[in-house]
């Protein structure tokens, strides 16, 4: 099973079963996922986790790309948040966290 961290918010989401696609670079971690692995996250908060399945994997050219696919509720934004704003949220994070491909998860 991999082990992947969410801030808490993000978290919430992913255990609620309301965020579906998590974004994350085509590292060789990633590139080694299979459908059907189960990947545990855990939220950097509290500690807890959450096991989920992995049930599929795309790679996209852009984030504006992706983030066109999804709703922005599948990869965890406000609903009605705008895929310029979601591309610039990413952008942000990436220069905080260096942290962009997709999955997804059940």
């Amino acid at each position: 099973m991999s082990t992947m961290q969410l801030q808490h918010s993000q978290w919430q989401l992913v255990q609620a079963g309301t965020k579906t696609v998590e974004i994350r670079l085509n590292d060789p971690k990633r590139q080694s996922l299979q459908v059907g692995d189960a990947i545990c996250f855990l939220d950097l908060e509290t500690g807890q986790s959450v096991r989920t399945m992995l049930v599929a994997k795309r790679t996209y050219a852009s984030f504006a790309d992706l983030l066109t696919k999804h709703t922005a509720v599948e990869v965890g934004s406000a609903p009605h948040t705008s895929v310029a704003q979601m591309v610039a949220d990413m952008l942000t994070f990436i220069q905080r966290n260096k942290s962009a491909n997709g999955v997804s998860l059940r």
